[in-house]
């Protein structure tokens, strides 16, 4: 589509590259490549080039110029002087909006700044942009926001100011859309859901909240984190940003603490959270402070189980029976299993008071759930053969550099630790390999709720994949990853749009359309339907996805969405008259 210039800090300096935005015809969406890299602006710095930024965005200028220039006229029935394509599906979200009706609460805390920009208008084009096209902020105002069928124009240092002002106390923000939804749709406390992520930066050295830490995508670069708690719907409720060097598992306590305190939570609320949450601390606050229920998963590797309890895993008789689920053509799906006994937990905290570290020893009454599934352990079992297949070419014959095993160093041993002065010795360790391979496809599951049947412990528990995927939709739809603004402020504004777009989307699916489409599906829509201004208030329908055009029909009951020709009146109508929220919701 167009050249750009990207700016990048690294070790304080800029860092210059040129690429270029183009139109995937698989992803059916937009994204960028890399074309050249520049180098680092002191190292540009000549007589020719006093300010590289300002020459090299000329250079780009110049690129674009001749790209239009030499752009075959045959290939286009007629020639466009103005930007005259439009995206128009982001009227879903649009609408969402406008029935969730924050406008007046982001004016009144715009207020306090007395911006020259409407802060409302510039976080809707933000959440609008950051769908249609993910891009940096310098891109969504230069290239995205003109796009947009109904837009206001600002200046990139406005967005920056706004982005700003947001990000410092972007909580306020989270809690505006939740008392809006709670407008219009109960909230299920009944469950909550939590898991936590991290995104990393293209920096080298840590700085603030841009800390080194254990990378979800084990990269090496400073990363921070983000905790996200869902209701038992699935709609998200919060999120929390932190230091990418700070443990996660506190977030969960932080986290849940505030929701009910914020939205005066009453009753009993189930945990729900994988194994890298799973800890005697979470396990006491859940149950002993604050008188909830928790479904976690336990490790069932390291020092997770002792050897009776691993032995219990796999062991099958009249005292122990498995019960097995299978689909309509009898494959097995899964196997599960169930005890309840008395379990024993102890951590160490320090005392507020005298500021002694001290143990504490609790005991709960817990259900404990194994589960089997085949398709798993054949997943696992590959894994792990491939882990071990490259731990021992590490040991073999030097295949790999120490860097480049990763996980597979468990599978590896050293003898001698390099005493004596001598070289260490690499073994591969058999009896962890064999370990493992034993325990593939096995799962536990641990819970407060003893009276809960085990497939429904199982069930509430495997929702966990709607948190999953919703990093997942952060991260690869809407580009989430990499950040490159680089104030902290900042960069918590850039993850509150990208929360916000994930609670729409969310409320959206879940909520408005009953889940009769998914969120990957609505953001295709959004990004697929553009119309062309033909004049005389007359707009060509572009878009190209009939299948969605008519789900999104029998959703909304528009049915002009897949006409060629649409009227002026008829694309605002679509932003002006359309009702997402049900009418009977509550």
């Amino acid at each position: 589509m167009a050249f750009s210039l990207r700016q990048t800090h690294k070790k304080n300096d800029i860092y210059l590259q040129i690429y270029e935005n183009y139109w995937d015809k698989e992803l059916k969406q937009p994204r960028n490549r890399h074309i050249e890299s520049l180098g680092y602006v002191s190292d540009l710095i000549s007589e020719d080039i006093p300010d590289p930024v300002v020459h090299f965005k000329a250079v780009v200028e110049n690129m674009n110029r001749q790209r239009t220039e030499e752009f075959d006229e045959k290939t286009r029935p007629r020639a466009f002087t103005a930007n005259v394509e439009k995206n128009v599906g982001y009227f879903l979200i649009h609408a969402l909006i406008e029935e969730l009706n924050v406008k007046e609460v982001v004016d009144i805390l715009a207020s306090a700044r007395q911006f020259q920009f409407s802060l409302y208008d510039m976080l809707t084009q933000l959440i609008f942009a950051r769908v249609i096209c993910p891009c940096s902020k310098s891109a969504s105002v230069s290239n995205v926001f003109p796009m947009l069928y109904r837009y206001s124009q600002m200046s990139e240092d406005q967005v920056y100011d706004g982005l700003f002002f947001m990000g410092s106390f972007y909580n306020k923000y989270i809690e505006l859309f939740n008392y809006a939804y709670e407008k219009h749709f109960k909230r299920n406390f009944k469950n909550v859901f939590f898991d936590c992520t991290n995104y990393y930066f293209e920096i080298d050295r840590p700085y603030e909240d841009k800390q080194k830490g254990p990378s979800k995508e084990n990269r090496s670069e400073p990363i921070i984190g983000q905790a996200m708690l869902l209701d038992g719907d699935l709609v998200p409720i919060a999120m929390q940003m932190f230091p990418g060097n700070n443990s996660e598992k506190p977030y969960i306590r932080k986290t849940i603490e505030e929701m009910k305190q914020r939205y005066k939570v009453e009753g009993r609320t189930i945990q729900v959270a994988d194994k890298g949450l799973n800890c005697a601390r979470n396990i006491y606050a859940a149950v002993i402070e604050s008188k909830d229920g928790y479904i976690f998963s336990k490790s069932i590797h390291g020092t997770g189980l002792n050897d009776i309890e691993k032995q219990w895993l796999l062991l099958e008789n009249e005292e122990n029976v498995f019960t097995d689920y299978r689909d309509s053509n009898n494959t097995l799906l899964f196997r599960i299993k169930e005890c309840v006994d008395t379990f024993s937990y102890t951590f160490n905290e320090i005392d507020p008071e005298s500021g002694k570290k001290e143990s504490i020893t609790f005991h709960v009454k817990e259900k404990r759930i194994v589960s089997f599934n085949p398709s798993l352990a054949n997943k696992q079992r590959a894994e792990i053969t491939r882990m071990a297949e490259k731990a021992s070419g590490f040991i073999s014959y030097k295949k790999y550099s120490r860097e480049e095993i990763g996980d597979s160093a468990k599978y590896i041993v050293i003898d001698n630790k390099g005493k004596n002065n001598t070289a260490p010795i690499y073994k591969l360790n058999n009896a962890k390999i064999q370990e493992d391979l034993k325990y593939a496809g096995y799962n536990l599951i641990v819970t407060s709720e003893t009276d809960m049947p085990a497939l429904k412990v199982y069930q509430t528990y495997h929702s966990l994949w709607k948190i999953e995927e919703s990093f997942r939709i952060t991260k690869s739809f809407l580009d989430a990853r990499p950040v490159y603004v680089q104030k902290r402020e900042t960069i918590y504004g850039h993850f509150l749009i990208c929360y916000l777009c994930l609670f729409l989307l969310r409320l959206l699916e879940i909520k408005c359309f009953d889940n009769k489409v998914n969120a990957y599906d609505l953001i295709n829509f959004i990004r697929d339907f553009r119309i062309v201004d033909k004049g005389n208030n007359q707009y060509i329908n572009i878009s190209s996805n009939r299948q969605l055009n008519e789900t999104i029909k029998k959703l909304t009951g528009l049915t002009n969405l897949d006409a060629l020709v649409l009227t002026k009146k008829e694309v605002d109508n679509l932003f002006d008259n359309s009702m997402i929220i049900p009418s009977k919701v509550l």
